[in-house]
């Protein structure tokens, strides 16, 4: 099956007072936050249906919309009839929407569809973005009205569409006030996810609260079930190296000893329990470790593990969110074997 993107983003703003496609989230702009998820979701072509004014990036293909008065709907129809021939269905996405994931995209099109032919994420017993329609129910989507969107046309034809829940909706961007309390851009691994403002933090690993708190989620599974446990070791490196922090000694630490414990695992086959007494030989000495300057970006992440619904599809998924890691960190690979060596002999 070949899955494109639609991506609608020719919204007036009105209540935003600006373009809100091109506020910023950190060092990426909000319609850039979308694509980039679509695109880490293995979507292609992605379809942007965007006024002519805003900036898109070279990967998209801009469908243009200059009449942003005409409603969703219309950009929807001009999405859809911009698909190419050969695409046999589509994930449709708002541009408004950041908290959109790779890994909640992947999943919609992974669902069990029994037959019919619309996927749609349901939140609170309510359908939202994203959903997936197949091509034999790209008339359902053109019958949307307004600025309604799919919501009005889905909940008359429940026949076709397998609801996918989830814990939660997305957040939609509508005024300032949205994007500055309802999301958080985590500094290290660069996910936005919704805002958890009174979550703690680490004391050094340097991760946005809701993110952190991600990752407690993901750490309670593996203290629950030890099918989920057999790789809590490489859990803790993989998100402690993809969120080092600013510089600091123990940032320093960190970042090396967890770094060494990945290589060790990825291209030594070393498991948990040869690691163990390894990593606290090296933060047993009183060893002061350069700085590393950090990748500026990743695959995956803590969300990515969060998929899993067993043990050994957990194992999977951590291996690949750590090679990702460890491939993000390339340019210092070769310090960090040689670091690994000389722990392994020690």
């Amino acid at each position: 099956m070949t899955t494109a993107a639609i991506i609608l983003a020719a919204g007036a703003s009105r209540r935003f007072g600006s373009p809100k496609q091109v506020a910023a989230l950190g060092d990426r702009t909000m319609l850039e936050v979308v694509i980039d998820a679509a695109h880490g979701a293995g979507l292609a072509p992605i379809l942007v249906v965007a006024p002519t004014a805003v900036p898109i990036p070279e990967l998209v293909e801009r469908v243009p919309n200059d009449r942003p008065a005409d409603g969703l709907s219309a950009s929807l129809r001009l999405g859809i009839a911009a698909v190419p021939a050969d695409v046999d269905e589509v994930v449709i996405l708002l541009g408004d929407a950041p908290t959109v994931s790779a890994a909640s995209i992947r999943d919609l099109v992974a669902a069990d569809r029994e037959g019919r032919p619309i996927v749609a994420t349901q939140a609170d017993g309510r359908i939202s973005p994203p959903v997936l329609i197949e091509r034999r129910a790209f008339d359902v989507g053109l019958q949307a009205e307004g600025d309604a969107g799919l919501r009005d046309v889905l909940g008359r034809r429940p026949d076709l569409v397998t609801p996918l829940a989830v814990p939660e909706s997305h957040v939609d961007v509508d005024t300032p006030e949205d994007l500055a309390g309802s999301i958080e851009v985590c500094p290290g691994c660069r996910a936005v996810v919704r805002a958890q403002p009174r979550a703690e933090t680490h004391a050094y690993i340097g991760a946005s609260p809701a993110c952190w708190a991600k990752f407690g989620e993901l750490i309670g599974r593996e203290f629950s079930d030890p099918a989920f446990g057999a790789v809590h070791r490489h859990t803790v490196d993989v998100y402690a190296a993809q969120h080092p922090g600013v510089d600091g000694r123990r940032q320093r630490q960190s970042v090396a000893v967890h770094l060494i414990s990945i290589c060790a695992w990825l291209e030594h086959g070393m498991d948990a329990d040869a690691l163990l007494p390894m990593t606290k030989r090296l933060t047993d000495h009183k060893r002061e470790w350069p700085w590393l300057e950090s990748p500026v970006a990743y695959e995956l992440s803590v969300l990515d593990a969060l998929r899993a619904r067993s043990g050994a599809e957990h194992g999977e998924l951590v291996r690949a969110w750590g090679a990702d890691v460890w491939r993000a960190w390339g340019p210092h690979q070769a310090q960090v074997r040689e670091w690994t060596a000389d722990a392994r002999r020690s």
